[in-house]
């Protein structure tokens, strides 16, 4: 049986209703998820400071995106110049040295002070409107007893992020000061964070995906979301903490420190000494403090403590310097020195726009670790000190190896010698004979303490749920609980 004219064109007509209306969703879909960060802006949860993020995300994607090639190319093996911070080496590290371990050319050192120059002088003011509208948000909005700490973590780093907020609530006592995890995008299967903010007190999650569009996020990755985070959280005095950190004192007593009250920013120092190429201080307008700045050790990024209200400039700065960091400011800052990336950016970008700072220096930064069967000294990490105190510590930086407890058992790394214990020892990264027993030092025998939260992690707080895709949360604990048996007989063999 045939269609009529009549009931053909009324067919027609649905089909072309129904094709308009997936067209229309199809075009709403591709501007949401694909689009400029405006359509982006209709989903995406509100933050004071989205917008003008945003803008500032186009901003160094199109305009300050450098027109010039790559820092890739090395005149010298920086590897034969690293040295210790506090230690004397065989070859200098003097200005003529570090200007050319890096080979920059003059086009590049052209236009990385245009950038400079076009940043301080406009986009880092008042005059360009996206900064106006931050600085008023950040000024505006009530942040005076605003303190909390921040964390960006994933798949990767959820146990760690568990584990040094486990220390924080249940450890330290601190059951009060607010935490934001940063996650990069959001996942209709990634259950974790909400997990953990169901699980602990006064812990929230967010998502770089819902204050930047897709296009934006594809340009971030690694280490450069970390400036990205200072930037968008809702507190003014941060804590920033990798998640292979744990605060070993008082949280609030660390934003009362006299020299964080003073300059509202402090960093601590890596092992090693500064590899900063010199010429980055003429092209950024610092030549005048080349040299003290030079003498100065680098920094290791683990913890960083900022208030955002007064130091804007260097936050959004950082900011520049990471989205461009793997290609030209790593190099530049670092030059192949052991832990390059965004170590030096938050530092170098307070000197830039002449914000408060305090650095530790004139002490050398101590590793942790104990001694192998062929009395090897094997480090497991960095213990970072007090500000105001060198005699006293605050974090413990478990970073290498970092306490994924699935890795360290089905890797057999915690059964390849007979060493029960792994922090027996603090010492300088260079041995100079002067160690001393980490127990007897802190007071306390955190390697057990530590090894013991993660039964409860395991077994309370997150029975039931899955931490590791490799294992099941009661055959990791088996591992653990067996760990710390023997942590516990080994007590009366430690330093």
């Amino acid at each position: 049986m045939g269609y009529s004219k009549y009931k053909f064109n009324r067919l027609f007509k649905k089909v072309s209703i129904v094709s308009t209306l997936i067209l229309i969703l199809f075009i709403i879909f591709t501007l949401t998820f694909h689009g400029s960060s405006k359509s982006f802006d209709l989903i995406v949860l509100k933050n004071p400071f989205q917008n003008s993020i945003s803008k500032y995300t186009s901003l160094f994607n199109t305009i300050l995106e450098p027109k010039c090639e790559n820092f890739t190319t090395y005149n010298l093996d920086s590897s034969n110049y690293w040295q210790y911070y506090g230690f004397s080496h065989h070859m200098q590290l003097n200005e003529d040295t570090l200007s050319n371990i890096l080979q920059i050319n003059q086009r590049q050192e052209e236009e990385i002070s245009r950038i400079h120059n076009e940043l301080i002088n406009y986009y880092l003011t008042p005059k360009y409107p996206a900064f106006a509208s931050l600085e008023k948000s950040v000024n505006g909005k009530n942040l005076e007893n605003s303190r909390g700490i921040v964390y960006v973590s994933g798949e990767d780093y959820y146990w760690l992020t568990i584990l040094s907020i486990k220390f924080i609530r249940d450890h330290m006592k601190d059951r009060t000061t607010p935490i934001e995890i940063f996650v990069p995008f959001r996942d209709a299967n990634d259950h974790y964070c909400n997990k953990i903010s169901m699980t602990y007190d006064n812990v929230k999650c967010l998502y770089f995906s819902d204050y930047l569009s897709w296009q934006q996020m594809k340009k971030i990755s690694g280490y450069q979301y970390k400036s990205l985070a200072l930037l968008l959280t809702s507190f003014n005095d941060i804590l920033y903490l990798d998640s292979d950190n744990i605060p070993i004192n008082n949280i609030q007593e660390m934003f009362e420190d006299e020299n964080y009250r003073k300059t509202g920013f402090v960093s601590w120092p890596d092992f090693w000494k500064r590899s900063t190429n010199y010429k980055f201080y003429k092209m950024s307008g610092l030549s005048n403090y080349a040299n003290p700045i030079s003498t100065i050790p680098s920094i290791e990024s683990g913890q960083i403590l900022i208030n955002k209200n007064s130091h804007l400039k260097t936050l959004l700065l950082s900011y520049y310097y990471n989205f461009y960091g793997p290609e030209y400011f790593y190099p530049i800052f670092s030059q192949g020195f052991p832990g390059e990336g965004d170590k030096e950016t938050f530092y170098l970008a307070s000197r830039v726009v002449n914000e408060k700072s305090f650095v530790i220096t004139g002490q050398t930064t101590k590793s942790f670790g104990y001694k192998d069967k062929n009395s090897k000294y094997i480090g497991q990490g960095i213990l970072q000190m007090n500000p105001s105190n060198s005699n006293k510590y605050w974090f413990l930086h478990v970073n290498y190896p970092k306490l994924n407890i699935n890795n360290l058992f089905l890797n057999n790394n915690y059964q390849k010698n007979n060493n029960i214990r792994k922090w027996m020892i603090i010492r300088n990264a260079q041995d100079d004979g002067k160690g001393t027993g980490f127990w007897k030092k802190l007071g306390i025998d955190l390697e057990f303490e530590i090894w013991n939260l993660m039964i409860e992690i395991l077994t309370v707080d997150f029975k039931g749920f899955k931490i590791f895709k490799e294992i099941g949360n009661d055959e990791i604990c088996d591992y653990v609980k067996e760990h710390v048996k023997k942590l516990q007989n080994s007590k009366l063999n430690l330093i």
